[in-house]
C-alpha cells in the first residue's frame, strides 16, 4: 500500500497558495444545487468535507443545520472562520482534519456533504470508508465532483501533461464517473442517484481566466512555479488555446465546468 503522507503535505501547501476564495466565489451555483439535492433540514448534523474557505458549510448553516467542517489546510480554515463570523455563524465547528481519517465517532452525522474538495484526497477507498463510517444508518452523503470529460477535466489533463501527477495516484475525476462512484461506495450505501450540472467560469478573454487561475488557484500556481522559459510558455499557450474553444459569439469566454452530484443513503 502506498504511503501518501508526503503527497498530502504537498497538497496542503498547494491549496494554501494564491487566494482560493477568489475561485470559490465562482462556485455558488454548484454549492446551491448540491445542498438542494441534499435536502438539509433544520437541526440536522451536517459534516462538510474539505470545506476550503467554507462556502458550503456556511450555506448549510443558513439552512438551519448544525454544521461541522474539516479541511487539511489551516490557511483555508482561517478564511472560512472569518467568513462564517462575518455571516453571523460563528457556531460552525471548523476543524483541521484529513478526509481519509476523520476525527469523529461512528455514525455521528445525518448528512455528509462535499463540493469537490474530497475528490483530491489520494486514497479514494479510505475516503469512501470514512464516508460510510461517520454517516448514521439512513443518513445521506451528497457530494459534487468535476466530471472527467468536462471543462476542469480538460484543464487538469493539460496541466498533468506539462506538470505530471505523482505516479500511482488514482484520478480525482473518478468521483465524477457514476460507475466508479458506485464501485467506491460499494454495499455500504443504497439508493445512489446522480444529478448533472454546470458551473461556468466567465471571462472577458482566455487571458482573463488564465490570469485568475495562474495567480489564485493553488494547483495552477504550483504548476507555473515549476516551469520556466519555453516550458512555461507552452503550458500557457495550450491552456489559452483550450479556453479559446469556449468563446461565445461576443468574444467573451464561457468556460463550462460540468459536474456530477452523487446522493446516496447509508445502509
Amino acid at each position: 500500500m502506498m504511503d501518501f503522507t508526503e503527497l498530502k503535505k504537498k497538497q496542503r501547501a498547494t491549496w494554501a497558495l494564491g487566494e482560493y476564495d477568489r475561485i470559490a466565489d465562482g462556485l455558488t451555483i454548484s454549492t446551491d444545487q448540491t445542498l438542494r439535492v441534499a435536502q438539509i433540514h433544520p437541526g440536522e448534523r451536517v459534516l462538510d468535507l474539505a470545506t476550503g474557505t467554507g462556502i458550503t458549510a456556511i450555506a448549510a448553516r443558513e439552512r438551519g443545520a448544525v454544521v461541522t467542517a474539516v479541511d487539511i489546510t489551516p490557511e483555508l480554515l482561517s478564511v472560512a472562520r472569518d467568513k462564517a463570523n462575518k455571516a453571523g455563524f460563528g457556531d460552525i465547528d471548523f476543524r483541521e482534519g484529513d478526509v481519509e481519517a476523520l476525527p469523529f465517532a461512528d455514525a455521528t452525522f445525518d448528512v455528509v456533504v462535499s463540493t469537490c474538495g474530497h475528490m483530491f484526497a489520494p486514497d479514494q477507498s479510505k475516503v469512501a470508508a470514512e464516508l460510510a463510517r461517520v454517516t448514521r444508518s439512513g443518513g445521506r452523503v451528497v457530494f459534487l465532483a468535476w466530471t472527467p470529460e468536462g471543462g476542469l477535466g480538460g484543464w487538469f489533463r493539460i496541466t498533468s501533461k506539462h506538470f505530471p501527477s505523482p505516479a500511482g495516484v488514482a484520478s480525482p475525476f473518478n468521483w465524477g464517473d457514476p460507475d466508479k462512484v458506485k464501485q467506491l461506495l460499494g454495499s455500504a450505501f443504497r439508493d445512489i442517484t446522480f444529478t448533472n450540472g454546470d458551473c461556468p467560469q466567465f471571462g472577458a478573454s482566455p487571458e482573463d481566466i488564465w490570469e485568475l487561475f495562474s495567480t489564485r488557484y493553488g494547483p495552477t500556481i504550483r504548476a507555473v512555479a515549476s516551469l520556466q522559459g519555453d516550458a512555461l510558455l507552452a503550458f500557457r499557450s495550450e491552456l489559452l488555446s483550450y479556453l479559446a474553444g469556449y468563446r461565445a459569439a461576443d468574444g467573451k469566454v464561457r468556460w463550462g465546468r460540468e459536474y456530477l452530484i452523487t446522493r446516496a443513503v447509508r445502509v
